[in-house]
């Protein structure tokens, strides 16, 4: 399909969209901005581009097409369009920006540079956290919301492509090491205040993590080959631990009692939401898109997630969803949004 036809087809699935007549005012969305990746349309035309093209190659040479997730470093390559990307398209891999949903405005960023993906507000909002490339690997940072400071979290030879905050100023980051002759193996590891870093998963393909506020749980997505993406908990005083469902890219709501996660279905990907202990699972709200990588508002009421048409794609927009699931809104945003965190 040529860039002015899938220009077209673009622009009639938005016109689309707007026939569904919201339930919900921008208006009562709280006003603490959404951190994104935002790519125009053109920089979204040239990475499709590069991604058909990869498909094409694939095919050719007879093999499968990549996973999704064989480890979290291949994923993030995956959604920002990072993988077999070399030259000039670096440049169009996107840049973490903000939306302000009630004022319905963007607003351009200019502390994190190009290809650098947003993964959690601190629970006070002061501090946003993100990965982003230093010496050819991805490291994490962190930028301070009252002076503008950056600061680089994580150093060292292997990669720390995803993390979140903890309590009490810890730190979970995923860590990616690469043997000789040997597959990569990814663990999830924790930083606390005064000690000493350790692992608390084994690997081989951990990330995606998220902690409790009371510093009970850290869930994250693992690739187990039975199947598939799966999440999982581990304790990170005790060790203890096991499966919760299958899905990926959890996320805890606020308030500690539920955690909301996109889990394939017979309609693609869809959200859910299951308590604390895996109970509960049940899905909420629907729409024509597959929804990936959601985020929960400061209050808890709404869930702000990516909704793409195919599972590949590099045209991805930000939907808003009640909790209760009873309806969608779709921020208005020219070219695409994508990895979101609220």
């Amino acid at each position: 399909m040529s860039r002015s036809a899938r220009g077209a087809c673009l622009g009639v699935a938005l016109a689309l969209l707007g026939c569904n007549s919201p339930r919900f005012e921008l208006a009562e969305l709280p006003d603490a901005p959404i951190a994104f990746v935002y790519r125009t349309v053109q920089e979204s035309e040239r990475v499709q581009d590069e991604l058909e093209q990869q498909q094409k190659r694939a095919k050719g040479q007879g093999r499968a097409e990549p996973g999704r997730l064989e480890v979290e470093v291949e994923r993030l390559e995956e959604l920002t369009g990072l993988r077999g990307v070399e030259g000039s398209l670096r440049a169009q891999l996107g840049r973490v920006s903000f939306y302000v949903a009630p004022a319905g405005r963007l607003e351009a960023v200019d502390f994190a540079p190009r290809g650098a993906r947003p993964l959690e507000w601190s629970a006070d909002r002061t501090r946003l956290l993100f990965t982003a490339v230093s010496l050819d690997r991805l490291q994490l940072f962190e930028w301070l919301a009252a002076t503008g400071e950056v600061r680089q979290l994580t150093r060292g030879d292997s990669p720390h492509p995803d993390g979140c905050y903890g309590p009490g100023g810890a730190l979970a980051y995923v860590e990616t090491v690469t043997r000789k002759g040997k597959a990569s193996v990814a663990r999830i590891w924790i930083q606390r205040p005064g000690e000493a870093a350790r692992p608390v998963t084994a690997g081989p393909a951990d990330g995606q993590p998220t902690w409790s506020r009371d510093g009970g749980r850290i869930v994250y997505g693992a690739s187990d080959k039975p199947r598939g993406e799966v999440l999982r908990w581990v304790d990170p005083a005790t060790g203890a631990g096991g499966v919760l469902t299958r899905g990926r890219s959890p996320v805890f709501a606020p308030d500690g009692q539920w955690i909301v996660y996109s889990a394939h279905t017979s309609a693609g990907w869809k959200l859910w939401r299951m308590r604390v202990d895996g109970s509960g699972k049940r899905s909420f709200g629907a729409s024509a898109f597959h929804e990936n990588d959601p985020a929960v508002s400061p209050d808890g009421r709404f869930v702000v997630f990516a909704g793409t048409k195919q599972e590949r794609s590099a045209a991805s927009r930000l939907f808003v969803r009640p909790f209760d699931g009873t309806a969608d809104r779709q921020l208005e945003l020219s070219g695409s949004a994508l990895l979101p965190v609220w």
